[in-house]
């Protein structure tokens, strides 16, 4: 599946508060089979949220968003889950 410019653009700019939670496709118990190649992951992640950008998860609308010269999404979740881990 490969996505255009144009077409991420307009993913990218979907407004999650106006988005029904339950219309999203919910995440929450995808797994991901780590016998396939990066690209067939990504393709499978693809086919099932339709937008990389915006999904549910647990019954709440999701949006992702990347700065340029924000932290990495590995420190971002790293800190989430040291937070969860001591009850903040």
């Amino acid at each position: 599946m490969k996505l255009t410019t144009q077409e991420l653009e307009q993913m990218r700019s979907v407004d999650i508060g106006a988005v029904a939670a339950e219309s999203l496709p919910d995440v929450s118990g995808m797994t991901f089979d780590n016998a396939l190649s990066r690209k067939e992951r990504i393709t499978r992640f693809l086919q099932t949220v339709k937008n990389p950008y915006c999904f549910c998860i647990g019954g709440v609308g999701v949006k992702i968003e990347f700065a340029e010269s924000g932290p990495s999404l590995q420190d971002k979740l790293t800190d989430f889950l040291l937070r969860q881990r001591s009850g903040l």
